[in-house]
């Protein structure tokens, strides 16, 4: 196989692999007709932002930490992961951090929104980013 059709096909292979994943009822039978338990649906908080270039790496560093501290301060939050972009692709679109918090329910993340150490949070960092994006998508745990 050439080098230029490895990525097409590899996107093809995957993206006809989530296809049939969705379309068979996220895994609730195995081939030989056992009932296994379904995966449990997850909702996860996917954050990407790029900083300001004016900002030393110390206040990166710390802006950073104090969003990771959120995950011990805020019920309802089953794993926080993340950090900054490693990518050799090029389609960062100039983002240069990721962070994704899943939460255990819709009413977890409901509470995550308004709760006090997060919007300390949004006021202390968010004048920091150059840019910011922010989605909620649901997920098999």
């Amino acid at each position: 196989m050439k080098k230029q059709h490895i990525l097409p096909f590899t996107f093809i292979t995957l993206f006809a692999f989530s296809i049939v994943s969705c379309t068979n009822g996220g895994g609730t039978e195995t081939t030989t007709g056992a009932a296994v338990t379904a995966p449990k649906d997850v909702l996860k908080h996917v954050v990407a932002f790029t900083f300001k270039d004016s900002l030393t790496t110390e206040r990166k560093v710390q802006a950073v930490a104090d969003f990771v501290a959120l995950k011990n301060q805020v019920p309802g939050i089953l794993s926080f992961e993340g950090g900054e972009d490693v990518s050799v692709e090029g389609l960062t679109k100039g983002f240069t951090h990721c962070f994704i918090v899943t939460f255990e329910s819709l009413e977890a993340r409901d509470v995550y929104i308004p709760h006090p150490a997060h919007l300390e949070l949004v006021d202390k960092n968010k004048p920091l980013m150059k840019d910011l994006i922010v989605l909620d998508v649901w997920a098999k745990e």
